[in-house]
């Protein structure tokens, strides 16, 4: 690579970018991302451990948990992010507007020559000055130009900025064809439609769609290169589809689970500088924390603990709330529990894995059991 082309791909995140000693040759390093970018003619790209389907799965979760706990077959079995979720966006898409797209009414504000719906009174006095015409109105039209049909024309003009195999771009130019009178949203202010009785043949489109426009695409400019790509980071999406379902069950046991920003500061020190933020801080129903999750986007090796630094981590937690457990559950490992009882404190350390490559409803019944074992723990601690 150029040296322009290098500053460019090291910029995406998705790997870093090393030198070597020979011109024009670097080394790439995978970092916690997944996904594929093409920087000028070069495309990388990076696949998870876990299973594609599971990973697009896990970020629909997150989303919208009930719906997503209902359908957990996917359509694609391709390894490449991209790809699959292209390939899956598709089939829905198409499923949906097969019988053609449906229509609605849609709120519109214009100017006309002659009165139309309702007068928009002040906008009249402000605009015109008094003048009769142009008539500032708002009225009801019904045709196909609403949200649902322009999220997936947003989805599919990302979709065509990334990188998707040859077989799915003549699928995609027939869907942008279907969709061709549907006015696009403005980036990054994509609608997010109700679902309804009314749009039920969408519903799977629509959930994928937005899953697309939330992770956006990378498509800028550096100098004179061109990037494209579509970058997700791996680690967040475990954190965010563990803290959601502990959360859920902890609600189930009574208690609420809190994340940063959600329960009051708290602090290390004495003097209230250095700031505490579990991933998840369990509360039992009186307000009172009782234990501290972090996830870790790791793996633990069989029979080991976690990484020093992990337990000097929620060490200093269980310190400054004053707990007397908390837990790591890592993305990979033995599936047994491993405590580390702290030397000078009351506190133990328990270490946890997931096995993300179960069908997602064994995945959910293992961190189910799991939020059962501690609460059992704590309820016969506190008796």
């Amino acid at each position: 690579m150029t040296p322009d082309s290098a500053a460019a791909l090291a910029a995406t995140g998705l790997v870093t970018v090393t030198p070597t000693t020979t011109p024009g040759l670097f080394t790439l390093t995978t970092t916690r991302k997944i996904g594929a970018v093409t920087v000028d003619t070069l495309t990388v790209r990076v696949e998870p451990k876990t299973p594609i389907s599971r990973v697009i799965w896990m970020m629909g979760y997150v989303r919208d948990p009930t719906w997503w706990s209902a359908h957990t077959a996917l359509a694609d079995t391709d390894t490449d992010l991209v790809a699959a979720l292209a390939e899956a966006f598709v089939v829905a898409a198409e499923q949906a507007t097969t019988r053609g797209l449906i229509s609605g009414y849609r709120e519109v504000e214009e100017s006309g020559p002659v009165l139309r719906g309702r007068l928009r009174a002040g906008d009249q006095i402000t605009r015109r000055f008094g003048l009769t015409l142009p008539v500032e109105i708002r009225y009801d039209e019904y045709d196909e130009d609403i949200d649902e049909n322009r999220l997936l024309a947003a989805t599919l003009i990302l979709l065509g900025s990334a990188i998707v195999p040859l077989r799915l771009r003549t699928r995609l130019a027939r869907l942008r064809r279907t969709l061709a009178d549907v006015t696009p949203p403005t980036p990054g202010a994509e609608p997010s439609p109700l679902r309804t009785r009314l749009n039920e043949r969408y519903h799977w489109a629509l959930q994928l769609a937005e899953l697309i426009t939330t992770h956006r695409s990378i498509e800028h400019r550096i100098g004179t290169v061109v990037v494209r790509g579509f970058v997700l980071d791996m680690w967040k999406v475990f954190e965010d589809f563990l803290m959601t379902t502990t959360a859920a069950a902890i609600t189930r046991h009574g208690g609420t689970g809190a994340r940063p920003g959600q329960c009051p500061a708290r602090y290390l020190d004495l003097g209230r500088t250095v700031t505490i933020e579990p991933d998840l801080t369990w509360y039992d129903p009186g307000g009172k924390p009782v234990a501290v999750i972090d996830a870790k986007y790791k793996s633990v090796a069989t029979g080991k603990t976690g990484p020093n630094a992990d337990m000097y981590q929620l060490t200093a937690y269980c310190t400054a709330l004053g707990l007397r457990e908390g837990h790591l559950i890592y993305a990979k490992g033995d599936t047994e529990s491993h405590a580390v009882d702290i030397v000078g404190a009351d506190i133990t350390i328990y270490c946890h894995a997931l096995d993300l490559t179960t069908p997602p409803a064994v995945l959910l019944a293992s961190v189910d059991t799991l939020i059962d074992e501690i609460t059992e723990r704590l309820d016969t601690a506190t008796a």
